[in-house]
């Protein structure tokens, strides 16, 4: 049992040694209000009875100072307020586009026929930020980011927004959240072309419409669950130059309002996320449990010898420090980060219930319509990045 401790120590050890650089590498975007000579870019919002959210978010970009700005918001078949509210802001501001969805065509999902709509609306733009209906903007986030992106000769630019929450279990799930995505994702290898890292984030994807165009546009993902993930390994795919940036000076949103929600909101696209692979699920599941969540639990077996113990404690010790690192990337306080261990049992939790839920019943259920799992791993293996997965 000591040598089994020590390799969960030496596996911390080189996590710490080999992420955390690489994370230290990605870049900082901070907003830029004061020059207003970045190139035209349209904004696309797909909404779907988000009246509870979408005005503030809206607001936050008609009133950036950028003129070039132009804001598109596709209402894809809401049945809330959202409508009316659209209707208003447009009295208020003639940069904002609405395009209105009444039915749906088949063989895709909502989210991905909503945003291949507002792309369709913009062809006279070089750049195109998708994001959500529930995202708010600093002044001069926009044309910060496309400034960075044409310097940068990028074709594709994400970037992880400002979490907020005032769950302070939830603030650790998120944060645990991150440290997964820092491992199994790898975000600071997006820029090199050899690698077959690939990032997208739904709250913020900025992609050269030239390249998005030549790439397949949201009709290759027209039955892609993680659409914003799966926008990235397009991009990749198809040659484009990519880069993943922490935008929390930038954008920030309340991702889910209390636990529970994160854990059912979850539930649609875990298995997903894994590629409705099986054996990916349960190959996550054993790399979490051994060697992220052992270390916590070693060290209080009083049948374990001390060395063994005290190994297992540094392994969980560096293991918390980068929950803690994670938690303050996010804007969330560092003391989530003690949530980790815990949060890390939920998501495998979550990733079963996604799993299970989704095997049993053979669909799955988003936006009010329910897709064939068949379908949507046809969809998956059939895409044109799977080597990114």
């Amino acid at each position: 049992m000591t040598l089994f401790a020590a390799i969960l120590a030496l596996v911390a050890l080189v996590g710490t040694l080999l992420v955390a650089p690489g994370m230290r590498r990605v870049r900082h975007l901070e907003p830029d209000a004061g020059r207003l000579d970045s190139p035209a870019v349209a904004v696309i919002v797909a909404a779907r009875d988000e009246a509870k959210t979408i005005e503030p978010a809206l607001r936050s970009l008609l009133d950036q100072a950028g003129p070039a700005t132009h804001v598109v918001v596709v209402d894809d078949r809401s049945t809330d307020e959202t409508p009316q509210i659209l209707a208003r802001l447009q009295t208020e501001y003639s940069r904002l586009q609405c395009v209105r969805v009444d039915e749906l065509p088949a063989g895709w999902l909502g989210k991905s026929h909503a945003l291949t709509r507002g792309a369709e609306v913009t062809a006279e733009v070089d750049w195109i930020l998708f994001t959500d209906a529930d995202v708010v903007f600093e002044a001069g986030a926009v044309e910060a980011a496309v400034r960075y992106a044409e310097a940068a000769a990028l074709d594709h630019l994400t970037g992880g927004p400002a979490l907020r929450t005032s769950s302070f279990a939830l603030g650790g799930m998120i944060a645990a959240f991150g440290v997964l995505f820092g491992l199994f994702t790898q975000p600071w290898r997006v820029p090199d072309p050899k690698s077959r890292a690939a990032v997208g984030i739904g709250a913020f994807n900025l992609v050269r419409r030239r390249a998005y165009m030549e790439a397949g546009g949201h009709e290759a993902l027209r039955l892609c669950v993680i659409d914003d993930l799966g926008l990235g390994r397009m991009m990749k795919a198809a040659g484009g130059r990519s880069e993943f940036v922490y935008a929390s000076s930038l954008i920030s949103l309340e991702w889910y309002p209390t636990l529970r929600s994160m854990m059912r909101g979850l539930v649609k696209n875990a298995f997903a996320g894994v590629d409705y692979r099986l054996t990916a699920a349960v190959g996550a599941t054993g790399f979490i449990a051994v060697m992220l969540i052992a270390p916590f639990v070693l060290p209080w077996i009083p049948a374990l010898d001390p060395p063994a113990r005290a190994l297992a404690a540094l392994a969980a010790l560096l293991h918390l420090r980068a929950a803690s690192v994670s938690a303050l990337r996010s804007g969330l306080p560092a003391a989530t980060g003690l949530f980790f261990p815990i949060g890390l049992a939920l998501f495998i939790v979550t990733l079963w219930r996604s799993t299970l839920t989704t095997l049993i019943r053979r669909t799955v259920v988003w936006r009010g319509t329910a897709y064939p799992l068949a379908d949507l791993i046809a969809a998956c293996e059939s895409s044109s990045w799977r080597r990114f997965r």
